[in-house]
């Protein structure tokens, strides 16, 4: 009698795909890494904080909310130094990689005609796709470690007149990191719809027009009520600084985001025929 047990995963594939996408972790992660050095390097010293915190006043209330918002004053170490966890920069690598490797890994694999050629090797759609899944999610989930570890890391090369709260610093970053992956999950959705590039094109929309959002709550008070509209909302760095307790409610509304963009994308890629 023919086996037709087949793994719950395709390892061959998953250790393939991983390897193939480990050089641009790296690179994201050094990035990272080096940049929570060099804030922190910053951060350190007070007589730049104050210049840093001078040219920003003269830039204005906008470009300030943009970098960091209330939390850069002067004193405010751990303020200062959580700004770096939402500085444009870092937010635009964790994005990169977010959008880019399930787009890659989905629709770019159909486009080369490469998808056709995994399916056949005795692989379902569905692992395929719980594959990228799981190379998108732990893949993000290990660039906030090394922005954590970046953290970590200064505290001990840098001397600080306050006390750096590291457990606040763990909270924000595992916050952090569902909310990249609820990020991925959205560009699985994405991936399994359209092809490559309008899948990046909608990600990336979707990403610019709540971090705009995010932006002008902070700015114009009398917009405040969108804030439980963008995604970023829910990593709030004032009430994890400010609460013992763990962002409960706020993780949970990115887990659901996670889960259900996740779990539609997967019905809909293996319901869609190929080529998408």
């Amino acid at each position: 009698m023919k086996n037709n047990h087949r793994p719950p995963l395709p390892w061959p594939l998953l250790r393939f795909w991983t390897l193939r996408i480990l050089p641009a972790w790296f690179l994201i992660a050094l990035m990272i890494f080096l940049v929570q050095l060099a804030i922190c390097g910053i951060v350190h010293d007070n007589d730049r904080v104050k210049a840093m915190l001078q040219y920003i006043d003269v830039l204005g209330p906008y470009i300030k909310a943009f970098i960091g918002g209330d939390a850069l004053e002067f004193g405010n170490i751990a303020g200062l130094i959580a700004a770096g966890y939402q500085e444009p920069l870092v937010l635009l690598l964790y994005m990169l990689f977010a959008v880019g490797v399930p787009t890659a890994l989905l629709a770019g694999e159909v486009q080369r005609g490469t998808m056709e050629l995994i399916l056949s090797r005795q692989t379902t759609k569905t692992q395929v796709y719980i594959c990228a899944g799981l190379v998108t999610t732990v893949g993000m989930y290990a660039l906030v470690v090394v922005m954590f570890l970046g953290t970590v890391v200064s505290t001990n090369l840098y001397d600080f007149e306050q006390e750096v709260p590291l457990y606040s610093f763990f909270k924000l970053a595992v916050n952090g990191g569902i909310l990249a992956s609820a990020v991925g999950g959205i560009a699985l959705l994405a991936a399994a719809c359209f092809r490559r590039g309008m899948a990046v094109s909608i990600t990336v929309a979707y990403l610019v027009v709540n971090y705009f959002i995010m932006i002008i709550t902070q700015w114009w008070p009398r917009m405040k009520w969108l804030d439980p509209v963008t995604i970023f909302n829910y990593v709030d760095g004032g009430k994890i600084f400010i609460e013992p307790g763990w962002p409960v409610s706020d993780m949970c509304v990115l887990l659901s985001l996670l889960v259900i963009s996740t779990v539609l994308g997967g019905v809909i890629w293996y319901r869609r025929d190929l080529p998408l």
